[in-house]
């Protein structure tokens, strides 16, 4: 989170205004020129474009990858045009031989990257890839691979182990991205290099060591940078000496309090570059515990209007704006679609849900976010004249208020300009009214003339002057209403105006001989003179206003704000290579009202073809041209009126036949804990004989063994150690350090008897406990066995170079006895990173437990023999020790429906110390800690739930107290109901069958 929080822009200098203008120069890698920039805004084949992005990772979409396109489809409609994507190192090279070097990017996998930029392609979207090396992204091991962590030395630093270590994955994406260059018909325009790092001398050889990496790979479009808590001081900026990339950016995360001033900081750090924000807070992480249990905890950040700390739709239209009116032209949301932390792909901080508070829910489902997103996102694509423009001052000193905050934005070339008002104190609630002064090309003029501007709380608006648009050229001299869009349809230029529900607006548009009926608009009134057409109008549903003007027509449409929200101005579909971008010098669209969601519109013959999701019957408005009389939704041809105006519509209605939701009734069960039994045989567990590690950071702190579970090869997932010793009888305690990361927890047992559990804390992340012996515990002279269940919480960030921390054992020791363990084994998942049996969904899906082992997570695993048994009240685990449950249970979803489903489970006390892990047909989606909570919900990933065919369900209980654990109950709920032109298949991955044979044979364990 970069550029600490310095208040609000001041007035900006004269001086230091005037010779950021005198920056204005183009600038290119020297390699292409399909995208250049200068000190305003990037250029993409010879036209400026605003970058408006949105966050999306590859991997946290588990199930059938051509849900990528129905996410992107869903950002490109609501007025992104770019996709900002980490690559996850950890993801593809489980080993640092993965596929002889090459990596594993298996096609219609997660991993399938050159699949995910495919997608985006198909969608209309340009791609900014941040490959790394390390990503952050509160991904285990901030998307280092496990293995790396074991190699000598610092991390992210000009260490040559280092380098070896990270030469072969950036060597094969970074081949897959520059394939996919905009230079080579690709949608990647920008290419960031590592991720919110702090330099050094010693970091600035490893930096110049990626971008020449980079550039030997075939990268020429521009390299970015991430800054990181830099002050704006410019790490590897342009304008500053050393190691440099093309394009400096920053992030921050105001989450709705205090936005910093990016402006100066982007004129000490960075002048020649544009405004870039790499990270722009969409939401915000929530830890393990940081709310009350319920839901998934991203709730609260949908929430309308309750001020600050909230990052809702409120926040995005204050905090967004406000970056517009600092001149930030490449504008990066983190996140817009966060997903799922499935398996162990999570890092220690956060949970299964990464919704994130995004613009699109973890389900899918695209919410109020990003209706206020696109309305920002259409006029910023039309705002062409903002992308070239100069913030000349701000302040209060605009308005008749002292209590609205304005910044003056004006391009000096063609002198339109733009008003940025806000309230002076961006939390507030006031409600506000005012006049504003504005500089036009007709001179200095107080507006509105008639009334008052009104800002309701948490308020914020854009008003234009000199605004000049359409085939006509028509100037808009100023508008108090904000402009959501204006396109050409036909031979007449449409202009959309909203405010807020019962406001008013003024806009004065420089017509010379207009002529208008305003018989049917009793709320709106004009006037003209000298050339000046004026409305001014109270606005309410969706007012159409034809003006003839001499042989020209102009149509304005006046909404207001909630009404403006549900219209859409997609793209008419086109041919060529990036048709479906932007037309240079148009903007060919239709103009959609009533949807949920328009996907595709294109127009054939006489017919406005269009597809998209509906979310109940819905009636619908298209504006076309005077020849298009029928109009298809979904491929059904609708009945359709059409008015004077030129507004067709039609009324939609859903396919019917979503099915009930079933009961999970029929459960079976089985013991998942044979290990704590000192007969177990584990001779084919690892042997844990290390005495060295390169974790110099955090020694071994007692015992004669490296009990760290990363150099043994396992990175995440539930682990059981099992120590052995020969008891002399004297033994009266073990001391054991484990270090989990927050939230972990492990249990103990010495030959079969339970000894206690470490609960966990969301802020703990190591502890140390004493483990008490009874001498009837022992066998003495004999083998004695310890065992530790110990739950992986996913390997830290490493945001430091040296910040290297292990998983397991740290320490270890007998108490009262010379005793000493004289062996130590470990399990994890199955086969470890190197030989998972399970290729297709990766090493990161499965943990140790016994159950897991043998594969009992998966559809078609031969359950017959196991004994009914419930997880809920009456079943469960009836002591200490984990029992493993399964079901199945049938959709039945008909084609053209979307039904986002989630799996609900009830909070028992939390008193009652249990961990579940959640399977949906083999994969991992979802980890539930009852003590600590917050998230009850898991989504159920579409692809991944069949919606013909048979889902099995599995659950692992783990009960960490004497006493046993149970849910208190489990059911199925969906997040809405859908029609859908979304082609759902079902996602076809490996069960048991394919897989038993690299599987230990299961044999029936009695439940605990």
């Amino acid at each position: 989170m970069l550029w600490p929080v310095l208040g609000f822009l001041s007035l900006c200098a004269v001086s230091a205004c005037s010779s950021f203008i005198g920056l204005d120069r183009r600038n290119s890698t020297g390699l292409t020129t399909a995208v250049t920039w200068d000190p305003k805004s990037l250029t993409l084949l010879g036209q400026r474009v605003f970058i408006l992005s949105a966050e999306i990772h590859p991997w946290r979409l588990p199930g059938n990858p051509n849900l990528w396109s129905d996410i992107f489809q869903k950002v490109k409609a609501n007025g992104f045009n770019t996709v900002s994507f980490y690559v996850n190192w950890a993801t593809h090279f489980p080993t640092p031989s993965t596929n002889g070097g090459q990596g594993d990017f298996q096609a219609g996998t997660y991993r399938d990257i050159q699949g995910f930029i495919d997608a985006a392609k198909n969608a209309g979207l340009w791609l900014i890839a941040r490959p790394g090396p390390y990503i952050n992204g509160e991904t285990t091991g901030g998307g280092f691979p496990g293995w790396v962590g074991n190699i000598a030395g610092n991390l992210r630093d000009n260490n040559a182990a280092y380098q070896q270590a990270w030469t072969p994955y950036m060597t094969a994406i970074t081949k897959i991205i520059a394939k996919n260059q905009i230079s080579n018909g690709g949608p990647i325009i920008l290419v960031q290099a590592e991720n919110e790092f702090s330099a050094s001398t010693s970091h600035n050889i490893y930096m110049q060591a990626i971008l020449d990496l980079y550039k030997a790979n075939g990268i020429v479009v521009p390299i970015t940078f991430n800054d990181q808590h830099s002050g704006g001081t410019g790490n590897f900026s342009p304008d500053k000496p050393g190691t440099h990339v093309n394009i400096y950016c920053g992030d921050s995360y105001p989450s709705g309090q205090v936005q910093s001033d990016y402006y100066s900081l982007h004129l000490a750090a960075a002048p020649s570059n544009p405004l870039c924000l790499a990270e722009f807070g969409g939401g915000f992480l929530l830890n393990w515990g940081s709310v009350a249990m319920g839901g998934t905890g991203y709730e609260k950040y949908y929430n309308i209007a309750t001020g600050g700390g909230q990052t809702n739709v409120d926040y995005e239209n204050i905090f967004y704006k406000e970056n517009y009116a600092q001149t930030a032209t490449i504008l990066s949301i983190y996140m817009v679609f966060g997903g799922t932390n499935w398996g162990q792909t999570m890092e220690p901080t956060v949970y299964t849900s990464y919704e994130y508070g995004g613009g699109i829910g973890e389900s899918r489902v695209a919410t109020q976010k990003m209706n206020e997103m696109r309305l920002q996102g259409l006029f910023l694509r039309v705002a062409r004249d903002l992308l070239g423009a100069t913030l000349i001052a701000n302040g209060t000193n605009y308005t008749t208020s002292n209590l609205i905050h304005t910044a003056e934005v004006r391009n000096l070339n063609t002198g339109a300009a733009f008003y940025f008002a806000r309230h002076d104190t961006s939390t507030s609630t006031a409600l506000t009214t005012t006049q504003l002064t504005i500089k036009t090309s007709t001179g200095t003029l107080l507006v509105p003339t008639s009334g008052t501007l009104t800002f309701n709380a948490l308020d914020s608006k854009i008003l234009v002057t000199d605004f000049v648009f359409g085939l006509n050229k028509v100037r808009v001299l100023y508008s108090t209403a904000e402009i959501m869009t204006w396109t050409t349809i036909g031979t007449t230029d449409y202009l959309i105006l909203f405010a807020p529900p019962g406001q008013t607006g003024e806009t004065a548009i420089q017509l010379s001989s207009p002529v208008l009926n305003l018989s049917a608009f009793p709320n709106i009134s004009s006037r003209s003179a000298n050339g000046l057409l004026t409305l001014n109008y109270a606005v309410g549903g969706v007012k159409v206003v034809p003006i003839q003007n001499g042989n020209n027509t102009l149509t304005v449409i006046i909404m207001d704000k909630n009404t403006a929200k549900k219209w859409h101005a997609p793209i008419l579909s086109a041919t060529g290579t990036f048709a479906d971008y932007f037309s240079i010098g148009t903007n060919d669209t239709t103009l959609v009202g009533g949807p949920y969601l328009v996907r595709t519109a294109a127009i054939s013959g006489n017919t406005l073809q269009m597809t998209g999701d509906l979310n109940g019957t819905t009636v619908i408005q298209a504006i076309v041209p005077s020849s298009v009389t029928a109009m298809t939704w979904n491929s059904q041809s609708l009945a359709v009126s059409k008015n004077s105006t030129g507004i067709m519509t039609a009324t939609a209605t859903p396919p019917s036949g979503a099915p009930s939701l079933p009961a999970l009734t029929n459960w079976k069960v089985a013991g998942s804990l044979p290990e704590i039994s000192p007969n177990f045989d584990d001779s084919s567990f690892v042997t844990c004989d290390l005495t060295t590690t390169n974790y110099t950071n955090l020694p071994v702190l007692a015992g004669n063994r490296v009990l760290y579970s990363q150099q043994y090869g396992f990175y995440g997932g539930n682990l059981i150690w099992r120590g052995h010793f020969t008891a002399t009888g004297t033994e009266t305690a073990i001391t054991t350090t484990v270090q989990s990361g927050f939230a972990g927890g492990y249990s103990a047992w010495i030959n079969g008897v339970f000894l206690g559990s470490s609960q966990g804390s969301p802020t703990v992340s190591v502890t140390t406990d004493t483990w008490k012996l009874a001498s009837s515990m022992l066998r003495v002279g004999q083998d004695n066995v310890f065992v530790i269940l110990q739950d992986h919480m996913g390997i830290v960030e490493t945001s430091t170079s040296s910040g290297k921390e292990p998983r397991g054992i740290r320490g270890f020791q007998i108490v009262g006895s010379s005793a000493t363990f004289n062996l130590w084994k470990l399990q994890g998942n199955q086969g470890g990173a190197a030989n998972t049996p399970d290729t297709f969904r990766g090493y990161l899906n499965e943990g140790g437990l016994y159950a897991e082992r043998i594969g009992a997570h998966l559809p078609g695993f031969p359950d017959s023999t196991w004994a009914s048994g419930t997880p809920f009240s009456g079943g469960g685990v009836k002591g200490a020790g984990v029992n493993f449950f399964r079901t199945t249970f049938n959709l039945g979803v008909p084609a053209g429906i979307d039904m986002p489903i989630r799996l609900s489970i009830t909070p028992s006390a939390k008193t009652s110390n249990f961990r579940a892990q959640i399977y949906l047909n083999g994969w991992q989606v979802g980890k539930y800690i009852n003590n600590i909570g917050p998230q009850t919900l898991f989504v159920l990933p579409a692809g991944i739930l069949r919606r013909n065919s048979v889902n099995t369900l599995a659950l692992s209980l783990w009960a960490l107290d004497v006493g046993g654990a149970s849910i208190a109950g489990i059911s199925l709920v969906s997040d809405g109901i859908f029609g859908s032109s979304f082609p759902f298949t079902d996602y076809v991955t490996p069960d048991y069958a394919d897989q038993s044979k690299s599987r230990p044979v299961p044999v029936v364990n009695n439940p605990m």
